[in-house]
């Protein structure tokens, strides 16, 4: 009888101890599941985490006032070191031509010339851009590659102050007929950075100037 007692007893520790351990892994592969899991809930396997968070390190964030003219310099989630590191690249690999525009600065002739001599029909301003975002030929944003306090990459622009407003009401113009100032853009080559870290160059859009455009209305 004692035999049979011990047996039981036996038999109720080994019980228990794998009830133990069957809650301890289960226990474990929780805390696993709750470690892969993604702020909206999502189970997120140890083999996807570097693309989800490649993908949201180069997801662009444009200003409005940025996608109005189709060029920005200064992007809210501009990637400093990513973009140091391809700077670094290229100049290693000796490229170190990059375009640099700059304003034409007046002569003496032209500060002193009288100021009525000619008069634009449209509003607009000049200035150079360091852009760190622009469209491509595709319409599509890219960062560009430069460093805020000494860019390698500058575009003159010139940007009308009110796009598809009327010009000047010096002009005038016969009946039938309606002007608009019109934001014009040229397309100039440029080193970015595409989705997937790659350095890529090709043609952006840059504003280029602010024209005064007529058209017939009258039909």
């Amino acid at each position: 009888m004692a035999r049979i007692h011990k047996c039981i007893f036996l038999i109720t520790l080994l019980q228990i101890a794998q009830g133990a351990e069957l809650m301890g892994r289960s226990l474990r592969a929780g805390d696993r599941a709750n470690q892969n899991t993604n702020e909206s809930g999502e189970v997120v396997f140890p083999g996807q985490i570097p693309d989800i968070v490649k993908r949201n390190a180069m997801k662009l964030v444009i200003p409005e006032d940025c996608r109005k003219i189709g060029i920005c310099d200064d992007v809210p989630n501009y990637p400093d070191e990513l973009v140091s590191q391809l700077i670094s690249q290229l100049k290693r690999a000796n490229r170190t031509t990059f375009n640099m525009d700059v304003l034409e600065i007046p002569t003496i002739a032209q500060r002193i010339s009288p100021e009525d001599e000619t008069m634009p029909l449209c509003d607009s301003y000049e200035k150079t851009f360091s852009p760190q975002a622009a469209l491509d030929s595709n319409k599509k944003w890219h960062y560009i590659l430069n460093v805020k306090d000494n860019p390698i990459q500058k575009f003159r622009v010139e940007i009308c102050r009110s796009p598809d407003l009327a010009c000047s009401s010096v002009a005038y113009f016969q009946n039938g007929y309606e002007a608009r100032c019109v934001q014009k853009y040229v397309y100039r080559n440029m080193v970015g950075v595409n989705e997937n870290k790659e350095i890529v160059e090709g043609p952006f859009q840059v504003p280029s100037c602010c024209s005064c455009l007529v058209r017939n209305v009258a039909n």
